[in-house]
C-alpha cells in the first residue's frame, strides 16, 4: 500500500479559484459598490484617517494585535489554522473600528457602508476558507 505526501490531487487548482474568488470579492465588490453609490475611492496601502481619533485608535489596534497575534504564534505553533484565524478577526475588530469612525466623524456618509459591506464579506471568506481547508487538509 502506497502512501501519499503532500496535497490531494486537484488542490493547486482548488487553490487557485478560492484565490481569485477571494480577491474579487475583497477588492473588486467593494470597488464596484464605492462607485454605484458614490463613496470616496480609498487609495491601496495607505493610512486614510479621518481625525486624530481615529488615528491613535488604529495605532492602538495595531499595536495591540501585533501582541495577541505573537502571543498566539507562540501558544498555538502547531496549529497555524488558529493563527490565520485569529489575525482576521483581527482584521475585521479594525474594520469595525474604521467603520464606526466613518459612520461618526466622515464627511462623506456614504463610505460607512461600503465599510459594513467589506466587514460582511471579509466574514464570509473567512468561514468559506475554514471549511474549504477542513475539507481538503
Amino acid at each position: 500500500m502506497e502512501q501519499y505526501y503532500g496535497p490531494q490531487p486537484g488542490f493547486w487548482r482548488d487553490f487557485i479559484v478560492i484565490m481569485g474568488a477571494i480577491i474579487f470579492l475583497l477588492s473588486g465588490i467593494p470597488a464596484i459598490i464605492r462607485r454605484i453609490i458614490g463613496a470616496e475611492r480609498r487609495k491601496w496601502f495607505s493610512n486614510n484617517y479621518i481625525n486624530d481619533f481615529h488615528k491613535k485608535g488604529d495605532k492602538l489596534l495595531r499595536i495591540v494585535f501585533m501582541f495577541v497575534l505573537m502571543a498566539v504564534a507562540i501558544v498555538f505553533m502547531r496549529k497555524p489554522l488558529i493563527a490565520i484565524t485569529i489575525s482576521i478577526f483581527c482584521m475585521i475588530i479594525q474594520l469595525s473600528f474604521q467603520t464606526y469612525v466613518e459612520w461618526k466623524y466622515a464627511e462623506n456618509r456614504k463610505n460607512y457602508v461600503v465599510s459594513l459591506i467589506e466587514i460582511g464579506l471579509t466574514f464570509v471568506v473567512l468561514i468559506w476558507v475554514l471549511f474549504w481547508i477542513d475539507k481538503n487538509l
